[in-house]
């Protein structure tokens, strides 16, 4: 079983220094956050990847899905104070949205396709649900062949991946 002590000891130190990228941040700021700091932290998962390292995908969502929910403790973010973190970030102070949980789920699974020629991709899920007019939640796609796992840890998603196979049509 991977902690974040394991993880920790791969990374380097967390200085907890903060960048205010914009003051006031919108639904389309928080996305381009998020995307930026996916492509921006990529070598930091690749120190630490293989931890959770399967060639099947609903293994690895399986794996990463306990792991945020057993170390990164829900918590959500007010509107004005978003934030995105390199993964010691996320795992020193023990607690994240679903920004946190989704960047760390794609950060795993883009290294392990990077670093060991895993063939999963994974895309970051925008949504508001009911009648809400632009998104408000973020969650980790994981594609292979014929088979999409809907990876969110959020509490009130189900607590574990979600499998869907397309209907043949």
């Amino acid at each position: 079983m991977v902690t974040p002590e394991m993880i920790l000891d791969r990374l380097p130190p967390y200085q907890d220094k903060w960048v205010l990228i914009k003051k006031e941040q919108f639904v389309p700021d928080i996305i381009n956050e998020i995307c930026a700091a996916h492509s921006l932290y990529k070598d930091h998962y690749d120190l630490f990847s293989d931890l959770f390292y399967n060639k099947d995908p609903a293994i690895v969502a399986d794996n990463l899905c306990n792991f945020c929910t057993d170390y990164i403790a829900y918590k959500e973010e007010p509107r004005e104070d978003q934030t995105s973190a390199v993964p010691a970030g996320i795992l020193e102070r023990g607690h994240g949205d679903c920004k946190h949980y989704a960047l760390f789920s794609a950060g795993v699974i883009g290294s392990l396709n990077r670093v060991y020629g895993c063939c999963f991709d994974a895309y970051f899920y925008f949504v508001g649900y009911k009648e809400a007019k632009e998104p408000y939640h973020v969650f980790v796609s994981v594609l292979n062949r014929d088979v999409e796992i809907w990876l969110d840890p959020t509490p009130g998603s189900g607590g574990e991946p979600t499998l869907i196979v397309p209907k043949k049509v």
